[in-house]
């Protein structure tokens, strides 16, 4: 499944209704999941003694990944994020809508894949502790190429920098099409200029 060793896999169901009597959750927060999630279900648990090759990590001792049968293809990613924080456990989830899947991970934030149909979905499990397994799988979900100039946590910020300056950017960009004013509007494109600068350094 997914591409995960046979020796990792597991097939058990997690009652929504044991997650909230276990947390101190809204009762707003307990309709957006369940509006918008079917079921969770872990499907694999890494852990030396799943996958001997591999060793404990400083931090981690164990990674579950879980499909998430959501009830739409759109969802609010808080219901995601909701559920990675309140099941203490390093979590990879395979969010499942008919037969695409999309992987998800909680991680500096939440950082979600592209869809794509369930049977072509390889999860990545590649280093030699559970540690380095886990930065390989946050980077591939969140499309960062690590090359050991920066740490994950670093390479997140800095993704996380461009996609709120590229944010501005647009928000300006259509600013500078509703003004009327000709001096208002040279001053927001050279600033606009000064952004998309910033954006290529």
């Amino acid at each position: 499944m997914y591409g995960l060793p046979e020796s990792t896999l597991l097939r058990r169901q997690i009652a929504k209704g044991a997650i909230f009597k276990q947390c101190d959750i809204t009762t707003a927060q307990r309709r957006l999941v369940d509006a918008q999630i079917v079921r969770i279900d872990i499907i694999a648990c890494l852990s030396p003694d799943t996958l001997p090759a591999i060793s404990t990590g400083q931090t981690i001792s164990a990674i579950y990944v879980l499909t998430v049968t959501l009830r739409g293809r759109q969802y609010d990613p808080d219901s995601i994020a909701l559920l990675a924080r309140i099941i203490p456990q390093r979590m990879l989830f395979v969010l499942r809508y008919g037969e695409e899947v999309q992987l998800a991970v909680l991680h500096e934030g939440l950082h979600t894949g592209a869809w794509c149909r369930a049977d072509e979905l390889q999860i990545p499990i590649r280093g030699l502790t559970l540690d380095a397994v886990w930065e390989t799988m946050v980077a591939t979900v969140a499309d960062i190429t690590l090359t050991g100039e920066q740490t994950l946590e670093e390479e997140i910020h800095i993704q996380q920098e461009r996609a709120e300056l590229q944010r501005q950017i647009s928000q300006l960009e259509g600013k500078i099409r509703r003004e009327r004013s000709i001096g208002r509007k040279m001053e927001l494109r050279a600033e606009l200029n000064r952004m998309k600068s910033k954006m290529r350094d």
